[in-house]
C-alpha cells in the first residue's frame, strides 16, 4: 500500500511537472509568436524606409535636371517645420594643395525654418550644380527607441554627392542630416514625409582633379600600352558557365593588381593576378611626351598561363637581389616562379618552381580556397617566410553563423628553409585562423624587432597574432583592442600620427541595411535559431561570440555595419578606435593602403569600395 501511495504520489508531480512544462512551452510560443509580429512590422518599416532614401535620390537628380526644387519638396512634409535649425551655408576650411575643404554649418542667429525657407535654399543648392556624378543616400544611425512602428521614424542620414561646381571644379558633399519621418499614408500603406532636419555635420571637398593622370578608357590604357581587361574565374562564374555554387559571393572576389621592380630598373612595373590569365607589364618610363609607357612582357617573361589567381605577390625569397612571385589561387594550386633574373639577351625571366619550393600541384593540400597572402620574416633568419589566407569552400559550404563563421580553410605559416623550399609550420604556429580570411597583413606593432600578422575575415572578426620570438604565435586581439566584428576585407598597417607606432586601418562594412542591424532583428535571428538545430550544433561558437564581447554581444548587428575603423597604437601592446577620424565611412569597403599621395610626410589613406549601390539602392 505504501508503495502505491508513493507511486500515485509520483505520478501526481509528474504530471504537475509536465503540464507545467506544457504552460512554459506553450507561453513561450505564445511570446514568440508575438515577437515574431512585431519583427515583421519592423522590418516593413525598415524597408520602406530604405525605399523613401531611394526615391529621394532619384527626386535630387529630376530636381537638378528640372533646376525646380519642387521635385524635391514632395519629400516634405506640408506641416514641415524644423525649430532653430538655421540656414545651412558652406564656410572655408584651410586647404590642402589643391583641394579646398569647406564645412558646412547652421547660420547664426538660427531661426525656425519653414517650408518656404526650405525651398530657397534647396533652389541655392541646386543652382550651384553643374553636373552631378553620383548620389548616395543611406541609414547612418537610428534612434530606436522613439521609433514608432509604421508611424514615425527619427534617423541619421549619411548624404553624398559627387559632382561639379559652376567654376568647373570636381567636388564631393558628405553630408549627415537628422530627419525625423513621418508616415502620411493611409492604413497599410507607406507615405514617409520629412517633418524635420537638423545638420549634424557636413563638409564639401573639392579640387581640379589634377593631383592623379587617369586612364580609364581602353583607349586611354592603349596609348600607355596596358590592354588588359579582368575575365572571371570560369569556375566561379555562375552567369556564363553555371557554376554551382553554394556560396555565390565568392564569385566577385577574384582579380587583384600588385607592383613591383621585377628587372631592378628602377620603375615599379604591374602585376596583374586574373582568373583567366594573369599579366605582367613592364614600366618602360617616360618618353618625349612625357606620358608613361609599358610594355607587355607576360608571355616573354615565362609567366604566361597563371589563371584561376586571387592575388600576386612579389618578394626576394632566396636572396639573390631578383624578386620571386607567389600566387594565391582559388581552389587551385598555389604557384611560385623564381625570378632567374637577367638571360644572355638582358631579358629578366621567371621559372615555375612550385614543386621544388613545396607547392607541388599534385600534393591535394596545396589546393586550396587561397586569396591573399603577405611575406614576412617572423624568425629573423635572413630569409622571408609566407603568410596565405584562405576563405571558405564555396562550393561546399557557406559562412556558418553571420557575425563569426569558424567554418573557413586554415590560414597557412610556410617557414622559408634558407631559399631552397617552405615548409609549413602552420600547427606548430598557432596561426591557422579558421575564419573566412580575405586579407592579411605583417607587421611589428609592439616593436620588439619581431614581426606579427594580423588578418580581417569576412563574416566576423579580426585576428592579432603577437610573435612569441620561438617559431609561436598568440592570437591578442581581444587584449590589444582590435577585435573588430564585420564584414571584414582589407587592413592595412602605417604610422599616421608619426609617434613610432605602427596603427591599424581595416576596411569593412557600412551598409545603409544598418536597420536591419539593431536589437530587434538580432532577437528575431535569436529566435529563428532556437527553432533549428543550430541551436544546440553551434552552442560553442556563440560562447565563444560571448566571450570575446560580453553583454555587448547584442550589439553585434549595428558594429557590423558601423564602416573602416582606424586604430591608434598606444605604444603599449593595445589599440585605441579613433572615433573622430572621419575615415570609417568608406562605403562597402574593399582593400586600403596608407601612402604619402602628396609628398607632406604624412600618411594618406586609400580605400577602394564596392557594392556601393545596387539597382535598388540596398546595397545587397
Amino acid at each position: 500500500m505504501a508503495k502505491r501511495r508513493i507511486l500515485r504520489k509520483l505520478l501526481r508531480v509528474l504530471i504537475v511537472v509536465c503540464v507545467l512544462l506544457a504552460a512554459v512551452v506553450a507561453l513561450s510560443l505564445f511570446v514568440m509568436a508575438r515577437k515574431d509580429k512585431e519583427h515583421e512590422r519592423f522590418f516593413s518599416t525598415g524597408k520602406s524606409v530604405n525605399q523613401f532614401l531611394a526615391s529621394y535620390k532619384h527626386g535630387l537628380e529630376e530636381a537638378f535636371k528640372k533646376k525646380d526644387p519642387a521635385e524635391l519638396m514632395q519629400f516634405y512634409s506640408t506641416h514641415y517645420a524644423s525649430a532653430q535649425r538655421g540656414r545651412w551655408e558652406k564656410r572655408s576650411d584651410p586647404d590642402a594643395g589643391d583641394i579646398s575643404c569647406f564645412v558646412l554649418e547652421a547660420k547664426e542667429p538660427k531661426k525656425d525654418f519653414t517650408r518656404a525657407d526650405l525651398q530657397d535654399e534647396l533652389k541655392t543648392y541646386l543652382d550651384g550644380l553643374a553636373s552631378i556624378d553620383d548620389i548616395k543616400l543611406k541609414i547612418d544611425m537610428i534612434e530606436i527607441d522613439e521609433v514608432v512602428l509604421e508611424k514615425k521614424v527619427p534617423l541619421a542620414v549619411k548624404f553624398i554627392l559627387d559632382g561639379k561646381d559652376n567654376h568647373g571644379l570636381v567636388f564631393q558633399d558628405r553630408n549627415f542630416y537628422r530627419w525625423t519621418l513621418e508616415n502620411e499614408g493611409g492604413a497599410g500603406a507607406y507615405d514617409w514625409k520629412i517633418v524635420d532636419d537638423k545638420l549634424v555635420e557636413g563638409v564639401r571637398v573639392g579640387g581640379d582633379a589634377r593631383d592623379f593622370q587617369s586612364f580609364e578608357t581602353s583607349e586611354e590604357l592603349a596609348a600607355i600600352g596596358i590592354d588588359y581587361k579582368h575575365e572571371r574565374d570560369p569556375k566561379l562564374n555562375v552567369k556564363e558557365q553555371g557554376s554551382k555554387l553554394k556560396f555565390g559571393v565568392i564569385e566577385h572576389g577574384g582579380g587583384g593588381v600588385s607592383t613591383v621592380d621585377y628587372n631592378n630598373d628602377r620603375k615599379p612595373d604591374i602585376f596583374f593576378a586574373d582568373g583567366v590569365r594573369s599579366r605582367l607589364y613592364r614600366n618602360d618610363g617616360t618618353g618625349a611626351s612625357g606620358r608613361v609607357h609599358f610594355t607587355d612582357v607576360t608571355k616573354e617573361s615565362g609567366l604566361d598561363g597563371i589563371d584561376q589567381a586571387a592575388a600576386g605577390i612579389f618578394a626576394d625569397v632566396d636572396n639573390d637581389g631578383y624578386q620571386d612571385l607567389f600566387v594565391s589561387r582559388y581552389l587551385a594550386p598555389l604557384k611560385f616562379y623564381h625570378n632567374n633574373g637577367p638571360d644572355a639577351g638582358g631579358n629578366i625571366t621567371f621559372s615555375d618552381w612550385s614543386g621544388k619550393m613545396g607547392f607541388d600541384p599534385k600534393d591535394p593540400t596545396n589546393t586550396a580556397p587561397a586569396v591573399s597572402a603577405c611575406f614576412l620574416d617572423y624568425d629573423r633568419d635572413g630569409y622571408l617566410d609566407l603568410y596565405v589566407g584562405l576563405y571558405g569552400d564555396a562550393f561546399h559550404d557557406v559562412p556558418r553563423l553571420p557575425f563569426y563563421a569558424q567554418n573557413g580553410g586554415a590560414n597557412r605559416l610556410y617557414h622559408n628553409d634558407g631559399g631552397k623550399g617552405f615548409t609549413d609550420v602552420t600547427e606548430k604556429s598557432g596561426t591557422g585562423d579558421t575564419g573566412w580570411t580575405l586579407a592579411v597583413a605583417a607587421a611589428d606593432y609592439d616593436n620588439d624587432g619581431y614581426p606579427d600578422i594580423a588578418d580581417a575575415n569576412d563574416f566576423g572578426r579580426k585576428n592579432l597574432y603577437h610573435n612569441n620570438h620561438d617559431g609561436t604565435f598568440t592570437e591578442v586581439a581581444k587584449q590589444a583592442g582590435v577585435l573588430d566584428f564585420s564584414g571584414g576585407m582589407g587592413l592595412a598597417w602605417g604610422d599616421f600620427n608619426d609617434d613610432g607606432h605602427l596603427d591599424l586601418y581595416t576596411s569593412n562594412i557600412n551598409s545603409n541595411q544598418r536597420w536591419f542591424g539593431e536589437d530587434m532583428t538580432v532577437s528575431q535571428y535569436e529566435r529563428n535559431v532556437m527553432r533549428t538545430k543550430y541551436a544546440i550544433t553551434d552552442l560553442g561558437e556563440y560562447w565563444k561570440v560571448y566571450q570575446l564581447l560580453g553583454p555587448r554581444w547584442r550589439k553585434l548587428g549595428t558594429m557590423i555595419g558601423e564602416g573602416n575603423r582606424l586604430f591608434q597604437n598606444n605604444g603599449s601592446g593595445t589599440f585605441e578606435q579613433v572615433e573622430n577620424s572621419h575615415t570609417n565611412r568608406a562605403g562597402w569597403g574593399w582593400s586600403v593602403a596608407f601612402f604619402d599621395y602628396d609628398n607632406d610626410t604624412k600618411l594618406d589613406i586609400y580605400a577602394a569600395n564596392g557594392w556601393i549601390s545596387n539597382a535598388p539602392n540596398t546595397d545587397l
